[in-house]
C-alpha cells in the first residue's frame, strides 16, 4: 500500500471517529443540573414540606469574590426559587480597603459553604464559612425564624474589617475555619465536623465548641474539606473529600460507637468519583438529604463545570448494602429523573427564539486521574497512564434556552452593547406570564420586556423595578401577544431558561 492511500485512508477514518463521536454526543441525554445557575457546596433539608437548598453563588471571579448568600425553594426538587438574600449589613461585591498606610490592599467579603441548617426551639440554625476581606475566616453561627432568613449572628452584632471601633462588636466564629457542619444526635448532643478532619461537640446554645478538638482518621491521607456526618439505622457515616477541581471526589468511614468514632473504613469507601463517560467531572462538596418518610437518600454535590467558580449542583442516589455500608455511587448528569413535577401551569412551547449575539462556543479542557480510588496517600503520585485528558464544548446559541436543561444557557457576545432575546410563539397566544433565569442571577438584573403581535409594532411591558435580587425574574399579566422580546439594561447578558406560561 503506497503512502498516500495509506493517508488518505487514515483521515477517512479520522473523519469518521469524529462524526461518530458528535454523533454520540448529540443522542447523550441534556444534563440537569438542580439549579439555573452557577452553585457550589449545596446543602438540602426539607422544612414543612419545602426544600431548601444552601450553597455558594459562584459567579465566575474565582474565589476572590462571590455573589450574596441566598437559599433557593422548591416544592417538588424540580422547581426552584429565591427571593432576597439570606440576611442583611454586608455588601458582597464591594471592594473594602484593609492593611496599614503605604500598603493597603483590597478585597471582598465572601460566604462559603453552608452547612445542614437545623430547626432547634422555633429557630432555624445556619452555619457557613465567612472570609473577609483581609482573608481571615471562619465559621459563624447565625439563627433566623424563617428557613429564608433574614438571619442574625448570635455571637456578636456582625463581621467587620479592618474597622477597629467595632471590635468590641464584632462576631465570633464557632470555629476558625472553613466548611462547618452540624450534626445532632438522638440524645440532642450537637456536634459540628469541619476540613482537614477536625471535629467537636458544640455547647448547649450551639454558639461553641466544647471540650477537645476530635482529628478523625481515616483511610485515606492529604487534604480534605467539605466534611458531613448523618446516620442511618444505628451506623453514623463520616464523608470527606479527596482532591479537588475536576479530580474532587468522596470517601467515607462508618462508626457504630458515636458521631466522634472511633471509625472503620469500609472495604469499598470511595463512594463518589468522576466518571468521564457520563460526563462528570470532580463531584465535590455537597451533603445527603433523607427524603421525609422514607429510606432514600439522595447526595447533592458541586460539578466541575467550566472550571474556577462555574459550578453547579448535580444530584444522585445513595445506595446501601444489607451490611450498611454504602455502594459506589453511579453517578451522572441526568439528576433523579422519576421526581414528579408539581408545576401544573399550561406551557406554552416557543417556534422559534433569536438573539442579538451569541457568544462563541469555549473548550474546556482539563485531566482526570482514573484511578483516584486506588490511592490510599493524597495528594497522590500520578503517573502519565493514569491521567486522561477530556474536554467540553460550550455554546451558546439562543435555543439553550428553551431547551429545558438547567446545564445550558445563552450568552451574547462579549461586544454586544445592546443584548436582546426574542420568542416568536408562531401564532398570537394569550400569555399569562413570563419566567426568566439569568445568570449569574445573584449579582441582579435589570430589563425591559415588550410585545407584539406582527413583530413590527413593540409596546413595553410594565415591569416594575425591584432592588431584591431573585430568581426566577417574573413578568405576569402580559395579555395576547405573538412575540415577547428581553433587553437586558445590565446585570450578565444570559439566560439559563426561559419559560412562557
Amino acid at each position: 500500500m503506497n503512502n498516500s492511500l495509506l493517508k488518505n485512508l487514515v483521515l477517512l477514518w479520522l473523519l469518521f471517529v469524529g462524526l461518530a463521536v458528535k454523533a454520540q454526543q448529540n443522542n447523550q441525554p441534556l444534563p440537569q443540573p438542580v439549579i439555573p445557575d452557577y452553585v457550589a457546596d449545596p446543602s438540602v433539608v426539607n422544612f414543612n414540606g419545602t426544600y431548601y437548598l444552601y450553597g455558594t453563588a459562584d459567579i465566575d471571579r474565582d474565589l476572590k469574590e462571590m455573589g450574596p448568600p441566598v437559599v433557593w425553594a422548591s416544592k417538588d426538587l424540580v422547581n426552584w426559587s429565591y427571593k432576597g438574600t439570606l440576611f442583611q449589613g454586608i455588601d458582597w461585591n464591594k471592594p473594602y480597603t484593609y492593611g496599614p498606610e503605604g500598603k493597603k490592599k483590597t478585597g471582598y467579603f465572601r460566604y462559603w459553604a453552608p452547612g445542614v441548617v437545623i430547626k432547634k426551639d422555633n429557630l432555624y440554625h445556619l452555619y457557613a464559612t465567612i472570609v473577609k476581606p483581609d482573608a481571615r475566616l471562619g465559621t459563624y453561627h447565625l439563627t433566623a425564624k424563617r428557613p429564608e432568613g433574614p438571619f442574625k449572628f448570635s455571637n456578636g452584632s456582625g463581621v467587620f474589617s479592618n474597622q477597629p471601633e467595632k471590635e468590641s462588636e464584632e462576631t465570633k466564629p464557632v470555629v476558625a475555619d472553613i466548611d462547618g457542619d452540624p450534626f445532632v444526635d438522638e440524645d440532642g448532643q450537637a456536634y459540628i465536623f469541619w476540613r482537614r478532619r477536625k471535629a467537636a461537640k458544640l455547647s448547649k446554645d450551639w454558639k461553641t465548641i466544647e471540650g477537645l478538638e476530635v482529628s478523625i482518621p481515616t483511610k485515606r491521607s492529604g487534604y480534605s474539606e467539605g466534611p458531613f456526618l448523618f446516620k442511618r439505622n444505628g451506623i453514623y457515616y463520616y464523608f470527606y473529600t479527596l482532591s479537588g477541581g475536576a479530580n474532587y471526589a468522596y470517601a467515607y468511614m462508618m462508626s457504630k460507637t458515636g458521631p466522634l468514632g472511633p471509625f472503620v473504613a469500609p472495604e469499598q469507601d470511595m463512594v463518589f468519583k468522576s466518571d468521564v463517560a457520563k460526563g462528570v467531572w470532580g463531584p465535590g462538596h455537597g451533603n445527603v438529604l433523607r427524603i421525609p418518610g422514607s429510606d432514600n437518600y439522595l447526595f447533592f454535590y458541586l460539578e466541575y463545570g467550566q472550571g474556577g467558580t462555574t459550578r453547579q449542583v448535580f444530584v444522585n442516589r445513595l445506595q446501601f448494602n444489607a451490611d450498611g455500608t454504602i455502594q459506589p455511587a453511579q453517578v451522572n448528569t441526568t439528576g433523579i429523573a422519576e421526581i414528579p413535577n408539581l408545576n401544573k401551569n399550561t406551557l406554552i412551547h416557543p417556534v422559534k427564539v433569536t438573539a442579538s449575539s451569541a457568544r462563541r462556543d469555549t473548550v474546556i479542557k482539563t485531566t482526570i486521574n482514573t484511578v483516584i480510588d486506588k490511592l490510599i496517600a493524597m495528594p497522590p503520585k500520578f503517573v502519565e497512564t493514569e491521567l486522561v485528558s477530556v474536554q467540553r464544548i460550550m455554546d451558546f446559541k439562543p435555543e439553550n434556552a428553551i431547551d429545558g436543561s438547567n446545564g445550558t444557557f445563552w450568552m451574547s457576545d462579549n461586544a454586544d452593547k445592546e443584548p436582546w432575546y426574542q420568542i416568536d410563539l408562531g401564532t398570537i397566544r394569550r400569555v399569562n406570564s413570563l419566567e426568566l433565569f439569568f445568570v449569574k442571577s445573584t449579582l441582579g438584573h435589570s430589563f425591559k420586556i415588550e410585545k407584539s403581535e406582527d413583530g413590527h409594532a413593540w409596546k413595553t411591558v410594565n415591569t416594575p423595578a425591584s432592588q431584591v435580587i431573585h430568581s426566577p425574574e417574573v413578568v405576569n399579566k402580559i395579555g395576547k401577544t405573538r412575540f415577547l422580546k428581553l433587553t437586558i439594561l445590565s446585570g450578565a447578558p444570559g439566560l439559563w431558561e426561559v419559560k412562557v406560561y
